[in-house]
């Protein structure tokens, strides 16, 4: 009988152990995503996302018009940088 408890008091450890585990990778996750929001996309990245949202079919939502307008401002910066070195 002692056997038996000790085995479902262990099993039942290691059950909560996981989820603990998983609850800490779930919020790193979300963490990450929302970071990732925050910091401003290389042009690689902006370049990709312009490709993927004017493909038919996409839906436009806060998230993505936000990017649309963050890349749109890096390509301006860029080709307005590219324009001041070629001139001399």
């Amino acid at each position: 009988m002692k056997m038996i408890a000790a085995t479902m008091i262990c099993a039942c450890m290691m059950l909560a152990a996981g989820a603990v585990a998983a609850q800490g990778t779930m919020k790193k996750d979300d963490a990450m995503a929302k970071g990732s929001m925050d910091k401003s996309m290389t042009m690689q990245e902006c370049k990709e996302h312009m490709a993927m949202s004017t493909k038919a079919g996409a839906k436009k939502d806060d998230a993505m018009m936000k990017k649309d307008a963050m890349c749109a401002e890096m390509m301006k910066k860029e080709d307005a940088m590219k324009k001041g070195t070629t001139k001399k």
